[in-house]
């Protein structure tokens, strides 16, 4: 069974992970918090809108190249720090 996995990175955030039954990290909470609570609440809000995603397929889109404006790469995420690294796997 999947498992929501809250830790604190190096940074001393909050994190979660989503993990499969055979232990690979699926999804990953884009933010660290201060509290734990918030990153609770994170979990909670993707448990509740995950289940009523709409599916975009741009699959046949050239990479690189959004399939509308707005669509694609948050501007300047490139950029961006990568994250801290993760713990090791439990």
């Amino acid at each position: 069974m999947a498992k929501f996995e809250v830790f604190r990175d190096v940074r001393g955030e909050y994190r979660w992970r989503l993990r499969s039954a055979n232990g690979q990290i699926f999804a990953i909470g884009g933010e660290g918090f201060k509290a734990k609570s918030s990153a609770m609440s994170g979990i909670e809000a993707v448990k509740r809108d995950a289940a009523m995603a709409e599916i975009v397929d741009n699959s046949d889109m050239p990479a690189g190249k959004p399939a509308m404006a707005g669509q694609g790469m948050e501007p300047g995420l490139a950029k961006k720090k990568l994250m801290p690294p993760l713990p090791p796997p439990m």
